[in-house]
Formats: C-alpha cells, structure tokens, sequence
C-alpha cells in the first residue's frame, strides 16, 4: 500500500564570522555535519544547504540568508535546521520577524543545541517567550527614540526626517525653502480661502500634474495635512501618538515660514467651522449650506434647486424633515430668505443676536438623542448576553442588531446637524456695515461671491415660520 506521509523538504543553514573561523565548535564543517546529520536521522529530503563564510549575525543581509528567505517565500522548504540559534541571527528582532515567518509558511523549525523544536510543547513556549523578549525591545526602543524626537521639538529643532513638501532638508536636519514647491504651498492655502474643499483642491493639483515630494498624488487627506502644518508659519510641531493633543509642542522654529501667520490661523478658524457643521462642506454654490438652521427642531437646512421653464429656482429644507419626518418646518426660496436677512440686520434689533433660550432647546434635543443611544448600547448589550447564553436564537438576535445599529446611525447623523458652540469673533457692528454695503449689489453677484461672503461672516442663521409668516429667530455671527 502506498504510503499517505508527506515527505518533508528540509534545508540546514550555517553561518561563521571571521572572529569565530578557529573555533572548532563553530565551524562551517562542523555545523553541516550536526545540520545535515540531524536531517538523515529524520528521514526528510534535504532540499538545499545554505552558508554564509565570514557573516556577522547583527543582521539578515547575508547573500545565503537572502536565498534561505526567498526559497521559505516560493513554499520550497518544509524544514529548517540549524545547529545553533546565534547561527541564524544574534539579533532578537530579526529572530522573532523569521519565526513569524515560519508560523506564516507553516516551517517546522529546529536548532539541534538549544533543542528547540516547534513541534514541541517546550519549543512553542520557547517561541512564546521570545515574542515577549521582542516587545520589550521594541517598546524599550521606542521609549527611547520619543525621548529625543520630544528632547529635539523643545529645542525648535524639527523632528522631519525625508523631504517635506515646500522644503529641502539638508544633511544637518535643516529646512530649506524650496521656491517651486513652496508657490503650491501657498496656493493651497489662497485656494482654501477662495472657498475650495478639499477634494476639490486634490483634483486640481493632480490634473495639472503637481505632485507631491516623493512623487505621489495629492488627496483630500494629503492637502489638509499641509493647511494644518505648523512647519509652513515657521513652527516645530510635534507629540509621540500616546500624548494627547493638549501635550502637542509648538516651538519656534530655526527655518523661515512660506506662509504667514494670519493666513495660517484664518485657515485654521474656516477648517474648524467646517468640522463644527458650521460651513457648507459642499460644492455647490448654496450660500447658506451649513449656516441656516430650523428654529423648531435646530437641524441643518440643505440646499435643494429646481428648474422650471428655464429658470432655476434656489431653496432650503430641514434635512430633519427631509430625511427622518420628524420636523413640520416647510422650505424656504432663497430669494426670500435672504430679503428677510437684510431687512432683520439691524443694531437696534439685539433680540436676534443669538438668545439663551435658542441654545437650551437645542440642547435638550442634544440631550434626548444623547439618551437614545444609550439606551440603544443598553439593549444591544442585553441582546448579546442573551445570545451568548443560549437565550436568544441567531436569526432573531441578528435581526434584531441589524436594525438597532440603523436607528444608531440615523441618530448619530441627526446629533451631528445640531449646533455646536456658538463663539462669535466677528463685531456685529461689522457685519452689520458689511451686509449694508452689499445689499443693493446682492443681485449682481456671482454665486460662489455671495457664498463665500455669508460663510465667512454667519456662523448660524435661525429661522422660523410662526403661521404663515416666517421669521429670523437668532444670529451668531462667525
């Protein structure tokens, strides 16, 4: 009868340096005659010896070990022996990445002096025992380098270590403007405050073909890493991943900024009003995406268009009506709105300016959804526990989460189109003035113009529709 047992292809490796050439225990000679030995006594096909004369084992860049590792990559070994551990690498790290390697392609490992064999139980807890090893060098290791990278940022010396976008770094560390990035630099940042997003910005960088330092392409990510970097104003910035962000270290830096300070923190306040739900994220030219709120219910109104005859007409719609049905609010022409915003600006009319009472009826709202998600994790958790013991089936305990997740996600949507903090930094004085001087030339303007105007000056508009009539309810201004 044939026989069903796998032959097992097994390699032996040996190594010396030039220090241990007389060494008689640690010769290359002897090592292949424990190595190949072992292997006759298993009964495995020897399928390639493998040596490297006069090699340190401090690392892997051995031109044998190189050919050991790509052969385990093609799956033409089974086995591996060796007659000592140092042979295969002196270096902790490296030993631990070669027996995740093993693991990976399923090698049975064995080093003939130690006696570790992972298919045995001491030989698996050997290998158990090195991974601790691994981690305390690597943690001890990165312990260590964040205690220079935070030592380097309190000294204004920046912690950049490749070429960053806009700048050259020379072999000592330092930044260096390098003029034909830096223009891009800058025009990201001209773009960001014209009214672009993001992605937008991202597109139009890759279509001309800029690209970043190492040749990448731009994305989304990529362009508001830029507009959030502190080098850019002539900062070191820097904090290790466990620091929280209060922790970060801003220190004046030793190289020049290409952008000034003013532009950098305007950019900062717009990204920040974006990330609050205080600035349309869209690109469409719909002024008061992102500013208008429901006096009712305190959610966002999007902008919608139609077109009739031709004509395209502009409005607003609660998107909690629109979407969840929960708000009666009606929609509102743009053209309407915005007589109705001119005609409420007014400094004798104080009522408007933001009322204490607007922000506690959002706020109980807040607090509702707040307590409908809690009590969501509540339920789910008790589904879960009478799943896991036997008390709820599968079908039923799926179903179940499957829609308790979709009302989570529809209530943490609906949490994100309320208000957040209301901090005006603009004088009502000055808005004021401004939206005067613009009225009568409203009509002539271009769309992305009267955008970027009522972002840059609202932070929320408050209406209301009392009977027939509709209303403006609060300002904040930006």
């Amino acid at each position: 009868m044939e026989s069903t047992l796998k032959m097992i292809r097994a390699a032996g490796y040996g190594r010396v340096s030039t220090e241990e050439q007389a060494n008689e225990g640690h010769s290359l000679d002897a090592q292949r005659e424990y190595n190949l030995k072992y292997i006759e006594n298993e009964k495995w096909i020897l399928s390639g010896y493998f040596e490297d004369p006069g090699y340190s084992g401090k690392n892997l860049n051995r031109p044998d070990m190189k050919r050991l590792i790509q052969e385990i990559n093609d799956k033409n070994i089974d086995a591996l022996v060796v007659h000592k551990l140092d042979r295969l690498t002196r270096d902790i790290k490296d030993l631990y990445e070669m027996l995740q390697m093993f693991e990976k392609h399923n090698i049975k490992f064995v080093s003939i002096s130690e006696k570790i064999d992972t298919d045995t139980a001491m030989g698996r807890m050997f290998v158990f025992m090195l991974g601790i090893f691994a981690q305390w060098y690597r943690e001890n290791l990165s312990e260590e380098v964040t205690k220079g990278m935070r030592a380097r940022a309190k000294k204004g010396i920046p912690n950049v270590f490749v070429n960053m976008f806009g700048y050259t770094r020379t072999p000592d560390g330092e930044l260096i403007i390098n003029e034909e990035e830096a223009k891009w630099v800058r025009w990201i940042f001209e773009q960001y405050l014209n009214g672009k997003g993001t992605p937008t910005i991202a597109k139009e960088l890759n279509n001309m073909n800029i690209r970043r330092t190492r040749g990448g392409r731009w994305s989304q990510t990529k362009v508001m890493d830029v507009l959030e970097n502190q080098h850019y104003v002539g900062n070191i910035t820097w904090k290790s991943r466990k620091d929280d962000e209060e922790d970060r270290i801003i220190r004046k830096g030793t190289h020049i900024g290409i952008i000034d300070q003013e532009t950098f923190d305007k950019v900062q306040r717009w990204i920040q009003r974006r990330r609050d739900g205080f600035r349309s994220r869209n690109s469409y030219n719909y002024a008061f995406g992102g500013v208008l709120r429901c006096g009712k219910c305190g959610g966002r109104y999007k902008g919608k268009y139609s077109v009739s005859g031709g004509t395209i007409t502009y409005n607003y719609v609660c998107s909690n009506k629109e979407r969840y049905h929960t708000c009666d609010q009606s929609s509102i022409s743009e053209t309407k709105l915005v007589k109705m915003l001119f005609k409420s600006l007014d400094m004798d009319n104080q009522n408007l300016f933001w009322k204490d009472d607007v922000k506690e009826s959002i706020n109980s709202e807040e607090d509702q959804i707040r307590r409908a998600i809690k009590a969501s994790e509540e339920r789910r958790e008790r589904w879960q526990m009478a799943y896991g013991d036997g008390f709820m089936p599968y079908q039923d305990f799926s179903k179940r989460m499957k829609e308790e997740m979709q009302r989570v996600v529809e209530l943490e949507e609906k949490l994100s189109g309320l208000p957040g903090a209301v901090v005006s930094t603009l004088d009502p004085t000055e808005v004021i003035s401004i939206m005067q001087d613009i009225q009568d030339n409203w009509w002539y303007m271009e769309r992305s113009t009267q955008k970027q105007l009522i972002q840059e000056l609202f932070q929320d508009i408050l209406i209301l529709k009392d009977g027939k009539e509709w209303g403006i309810k609060g300002i904040a201004f930006a």
